[in-house]
């Protein structure tokens, strides 16, 4: 008897999906969209809810504008802003290498460095020089942590 024709032997078809690289551009992009897109979008939302928290709290509007632009970095909304940041940023990371497909830790540092030095800029009026190095770090770090999980679901190794 053959291996065709044995009613015992496994079928031949291939189970998994084939999937095949991105474009490392279209990846890079992704993941910037997501991460400062979101990341902005995160922040005027939370600026929003700050300003209501503070209206309802009998503030006036010069009160609420001065407290949105000088937000302390110990209270509650600097928590949730750093927070739903690293979200994002994760997220973009994530998607970056899922798109890429290939190569996901190259394309994953340029939208690291990029999201990274966007942040610096937005932030270096509004924090001192040792919180923007430690947000600068806890951004890149995020975005690289959702590099590697994107690049795990990919099945890739670790390779640069």
């Amino acid at each position: 008897m053959t291996d065709n024709q044995n009613p015992y032997t496994p079928p031949e078809a291939k189970l998994e999906d084939e999937r095949r690289p991105g474009s490392p551009i279209k990846a890079v992009l992704v993941g910037l969209a997501a991460d400062i897109g979101g990341s902005l979008a995160a922040g005027i939302l939370l600026t929003v809810v700050y300003g209501i928290v503070l209206g309802a709290s009998g503030a006036s509007p010069d009160e609420i504008a001065d407290a949105a632009a000088a937000v302390s970095p110990g209270s509650w909304v600097f928590v949730a802003g750093v927070v739903m940041g690293c979200g994002f940023s994760v997220w973009g990371g994530y998607l970056c290498a899922r798109i890429a497909g290939q190569r996901e830790y190259r394309t994953g540092v340029v939208v690291a460095v990029i999201s990274t030095a966007v942040a610096a800029v937005f932030g270096q009026d509004a924090y001192p020089a040792g919180i923007n190095l430690a947000l600068s770090i806890a951004t890149f770090g995020a975005v690289m942590f959702g590099v590697r999980m994107g690049a795990a679901r990919n099945g890739a190794a670790i390779v640069v």
